[in-house]
């Protein structure tokens, strides 16, 4: 870091225990360095945050540099033409993306989403505005008990996906999703020996929404047979209750993560390369059982009383959840 933009800036700083010797590019001496920054946090791509100290140097050219050990260990993929970071290393996965959700009762500095308008939200839930943050919803879940298996039959062929041509509009839509899902961490490159086709198909609203033919993957997927509640009687309990409140829980699958050591099952063919999930996708057979598995056990007081799978129901008559 430049030691006059340090200075302007505030930053403490603090003395090495014994200098260090730097030079340029060209190999001209910078002379000894004797100072660093304390430890700061460093943010890019609003969700990728680790600690760094960082030495101080007189660098009318740039405000910070990053050597090349930083950039051995990040390893970031960088589009230069769009100006962003396509992807990071394995350790940046496990480290720098995880910790861009903020522990339980902290807050989040790094998002540069706006904070949401709680004037129409009553000051009974103010508390809970972290529990809708999007930020959060967009970060890689920790592993759980809940975690996606994908145990595959004995012998089974591993299948092979083909490359899916797109149109325009949807390879820009394409490139928003890979890139996406790269910044937060739920999908990662893949060296994966399969390989399932992406494609999109049209929403209601006009909208893309990206699909992955796992079609394959499923045929020698072992099931999960844990029980989807039946339809008919989910809505006994409500045939009297006039007033709902339905709360939609946000990427719901993406709130599990896929078993440690599965992730090359899930990996997906685009333009743009070759990529596995870290967390469920939409199109695994046992999705729908793992994601059931795990409300039920989060809402176990609930059931039979007013939650039905991932949505909460306001009965206003024996079961008031929400005061109105």
């Amino acid at each position: 870091m430049d030691t006059t933009f340090a200075q302007r800036a505030g930053i403490p700083t603090e003395l090495l225990p014994s200098p260090i010797t730097a030079f340029a590019l060209d190999g001209r001496s910078l002379g000894l360095v004797t100072h660093s920054t304390v430890s700061l946090q460093l943010v890019l791509s609003g969700n990728h945050r680790e600690s760094i100290q960082l030495l101080l140097i007189n660098s009318t050219q740039s405000t910070i540099v990053l050597g090349q050990t930083w950039l051995r260990l990040h390893n970031p993929h960088i589009d230069w033409q769009g100006g962003r970071i396509l992807a990071w290393s394995g350790h940046c996965l496990a480290s720098c993306l995880r910790s861009a959700l903020p522990p339980p009762g902290s807050k989040n500095p790094s998002t540069n989403l706006p904070e949401p308008d709680m004037s129409t939200v009553p000051k009974q839930y103010h508390d809970l505005s972290r529990t809708f943050s999007k930020a959060r919803a967009l970060s890689l879940p920790p592993h759980r008990p809940y975690d996606c298996c994908i145990d595959l039959l004995a012998g089974a062929k591993l299948p092979s996906g083909r490359l899916y041509s797109l149109s325009g509009p949807e390879k820009l839509a394409m490139e928003e999703y890979i890139h996406e899902s790269l910044a937060s961490g739920i999908i990662r490159p893949s060296s994966s020996p399969v390989g399932a086709g992406f494609f999109f198909v049209g929403k209601k609203d006009g909208s893309l929404r990206p699909c992955i033919d796992y079609r394959g993957l499923n045929s020698i997927t072992i099931r999960n047979k844990y029980p989807l509640p039946l339809i008919n009687t989910a809505f006994e309990p409500l045939s009297q209750a006039v007033i709902f409140t339905k709360l939609d829980l946000r990427n719901a699958y993406h709130l599990v993560r896929i078993r440690e050591g599965d992730e090359w099952k899930t990996a997906f063919n685009t333009p743009l390369g070759h990529y596995e999930y870290l967390v469920v996708p939409f199109g695994l057979t046992n999705a729908p059982a793992v994601f059931q598995g795990m409300v039920n056990d989060v809402l176990r007081d609930l059931l039979g009383e007013c939650a039905i799978c991932a949505d909460f129901h306001n009965h206003n008559l024996t079961n008031p959840i929400f005061p109105r």
